[in-house]
């Protein structure tokens, strides 16, 4: 049988076999695979990045017990989230817990006080302060009711401010307000070089909650406005063209710093971008009112105050024309002052006052 194979394989012709072997050697190899495009970065939503940092802070700040920065924290999360329910009621929950607080430290200061211990009256209005800095009642009790060994006298020196005078003698830039309070100043007034300003004594002490909660103490001290941190979230509010907010960032920081560039150029920027946007829905009086507030010189604000003027003129003219046309002149007549009052050179107005004053005239005579 071996032998019969043998015998076959060589009656197999010899080219037969090259053609067989030339044409599996020129069979082509299958080429690598390329290797897959790599995957494309992920691009975080700058929006969802600043929210959960406001997120991060906010717990942070409740879980140290600084609670007015727990609820500015969460306030701007509610502005960016609207409608999350579990941020609103976090809100809500913080501004009830900064009331009751309040109230409980004010009521201690007015039992201490009562019981003549101003030093330790005097603690409790300022923990007072710390938690509502607008509590006109414990402003009156430090100003008007704690007086003699509780103040101290501190004379200018030139070049300083309000904030300064705060941070030398307090350790805190942000208790300017009771200064200009105590000396019935502005919180943006120039200080006169070698004037005497009385200074409240501040002996500062932990703030601890007297609700039984686990909150940790917080020193008074420790409640900076940080007006860069401030500064950019109305950045990020005039980005996002919520001009409103914007402002109300903006006009609390030249609160506490009346010369800072930043925000009053948000301000000014805010008001104005207002201003364009009533133009352009043709409500001239709210523009007008809104370009007001706009620094004088700023941008075109002249000439958009100039132009509404004009429309809003014009508004009033054909007013005055309806009147004039149901016989109502007095009131035809007043729409028409109101025009030359807002332009002084409109081609019509004054001669149409005339017109409708002489047929006023010519009535009362019929009568």
């Amino acid at each position: 049988m071996k032998r019969l194979c043998l015998a076959k394989i060589r009656r197999i012709s010899p080219v037969f076999l090259i053609l067989v072997i030339v044409g599996c050697a020129a069979v082509p190899k299958k080429p690598p695979e390329p290797p897959a495009p790599p995957a494309p970065p992920v691009v975080m939503d700058p929006f969802s990045v600043l929210l959960e940092r406001y997120r991060n802070k906010a717990t942070e700040f409740e879980k140290n017990g600084e609670l007015r920065k727990a609820l500015q924290s969460w306030e701007v999360v509610n502005s960016f989230t609207p409608t999350d329910q579990q941020v609103v009621k976090r809100t809500a929950d913080l501004k009830a817990k900064i009331f009751t607080l309040a109230n409980e430290h004010f009521k201690k200061a007015l039992s201490y006080y009562q019981s003549n211990s101003m030093q330790a009256a005097c603690k409790e209005f300022l923990i007072v302060l710390y938690y509502n800095p607008d509590h006109q009642e414990a402003l009156y009790y430090l100003k008007q009711k704690l007086t003699g060994e509780d103040y101290a006298l501190y004379k200018v020196k030139r070049g300083d401010t309000l904030k300064e005078i705060a941070r030398k003698t307090f350790n805190d830039p942000d208790k300017d307000f009771l200064i200009a309070y105590f000396n019935d100043l502005r919180m943006d007034a120039n200080l006169i070089p070698d004037s005497t300003l009385k200074l409240p004594i501040l002996e500062l002490t932990p703030v601890k909650s007297t609700m039984e909660t686990k909150e940790a103490a917080t020193d008074v001290t420790e409640i900076p406005v940080d007006t860069k941190e401030m500064l950019s979230k109305a950045l990020v509010y005039y980005k996002a063209k919520n001009y409103r907010d914007t402002l109300s960032i903006s006009e609390k920081i030249l609160k506490y710093d009346p010369a800072n560039r930043g925000a009053r150029e948000l301000v000014n920027e805010s008001y104005y971008q207002m201003g364009k946007l009533s133009i352009q829905g043709k409500n001239y009086p709210e523009a007008l009112e809104i370009f007001s507030r706009v620094d004088s010189g700023y941008k075109d604000v002249s000439e958009s105050i100039t132009f509404a003027k004009k429309q809003l003129a014009g508004e009033h003219y054909l007013q005055g024309v309806k009147y004039y046309t149901d016989l109502e002149l007095d009131k035809a007549i007043k729409e028409w002052e109101t025009t030359l009052a807002l332009d002084p050179n409109h081609p019509k107005a004054k001669k149409d006052i005339e017109n409708a004053r002489s047929l006023l005239q010519k009535l009362q005579e019929i009568k």
